[in-house]
């Protein structure tokens, strides 16, 4: 099991315990797909957040066996002071303490990081179970630890996020023959090249691509983008969609995508 040097100390906290993975780099490929090593990204640091030294220095030497990089502390604050150099990939927090703090310390871990959170106690409570559930925990274990079922749990919540990481990406980008948007980062390309839009180009664009299909109306699309507009300034959207028919139509005067349905909006046509 190996230390790693790269943990800076915390003023006002002792240093915690980080471990490496022990399964060596070559044999976590070997294993990828494999018994108790399905396809994840290599080597996922958990952060432990557990009161208990002894339970906390057990499970840190469990999971760097079962391949993950490990955090440990038994300090809540400190935890969560070190979450931006940390960036754990999940969070084990222990919830055992009689004193209701689970929770807050929860809401307090999620207001900083995006990481998905285990809660875990030592009561076989199913009220426990709820409210941890129902307060956005990704999942709940009770103590004693089973140790397979335990990283088999870690894994399923870390493939959750990937999945959707995965679906809100895909999500995000529309393609239609040799145009491509990506409302995500907003970029757009023609036949792969890049196309520059105004920032109200692009909005307009993005407000069009979300209703694909449908019809957008003036009124809604000067409301969208214009929110303070007079009467008599609609002039001003059909500029906007001259431009934008100009930077991605390949004839501009006979709009593919683009479509104007006559004395109601406009309608993206994928």
């Amino acid at each position: 099991m190996e230390a790693a040097p790269d943990i800076h100390a915390v003023p006002g906290f002792p240093p915690p315990i980080r471990l490496r993975s022990v399964v060596s780099r070559t044999a976590h490929r070997d294993l990828q797909g494999i018994g108790s090593f399905p396809p994840l990204a290599a080597f996922p640091t958990v952060l432990i957040i557990d009161g208990d030294r002894v339970s906390r220095e057990s499970l840190a030497a469990c999971l760097a066996t079962d391949g993950f990089d490990v955090v440990a502390t038994g300090d809540p604050e400190e935890g969560i002071a070190r979450i931006s150099e940390v960036r754990p990939a999940l969070i084990l927090l222990d919830t055992s303490a009689d004193d209701g703090s689970g929770l807050t310390v929860f809401h307090q871990l999620t207001s900083v990081s995006q990481s998905p959170v285990i809660m875990v106690t030592a009561r076989d409570d199913e009220l426990d179970a709820v409210r941890s559930l129902e307060a956005g925990a990704a999942d709940h274990v009770c103590k004693p630890y089973r140790r397979r079922e335990l990283a088999a749990r870690i894994r399923a919540v870390l493939r959750r996020v990937e999945e959707s990481g995965a679906d809100e990406r895909a999500e995000s980008v529309l393609a239609s023959g040799p145009l491509r948007i990506d409302t995500g980062v907003r970029e757009v390309s023609l036949d792969g090249n890049p196309v520059l839009l105004s920032r109200k180009e692009f909005d307009l664009l993005a407000l069009l691509v979300a209703r694909a299909g449908r019809v957008v109306t003036r009124v809604e699309c000067m409301d969208q983008l214009w929110t303070k507009h007079r009467a008599g300034e609609s002039r001003t959207l059909d500029t906007h969609i001259k431009r934008l028919r100009k930077k991605i139509e390949r004839d501009p005067a006979h709009p593919c995508h683009v479509l104007t349905v006559r004395g109601i909006g406009y309608r993206f046509k994928p």
